[in-house]
């Protein structure tokens, strides 16, 4: 019996913080000023999409093929070959 009524408040102290914990990020949420942020990232990469499988990369770490007098960057050798074959 002694069991069953630990078992109950345990339960009713974990409900408890769960709730207060929800309802203090709510009101800490509204009532603390927002951060300015300039909508760019910190650092900022230039990507390239790989025109075969849609992937961006870093134009830096990307394979390269040019064809018709433009740069295409591939995210691997499989995606620069079945490009280089189909052109």
């Amino acid at each position: 019996m002694l069991g069953g009524w630990i078992v109950r408040l345990l339960i009713a102290v974990l409900i408890i913080r769960l709730l207060w914990s929800f309802f203090h990020g709510i009101f800490s949420g509204a009532t603390e000023p927002r951060r300015k942020t300039s909508g760019k990232a910190d650092r900022s990469l230039p990507l390239a999409r790989d025109p075969v499988c849609g992937t961006f990369v870093q134009q830096s770490r990307a394979l390269e093929a040019r064809s018709g007098g433009q740069v295409h960057y591939f995210c691997s050798e499989k995606c620069r070959r079945t490009f280089m074959e189909s052109s």
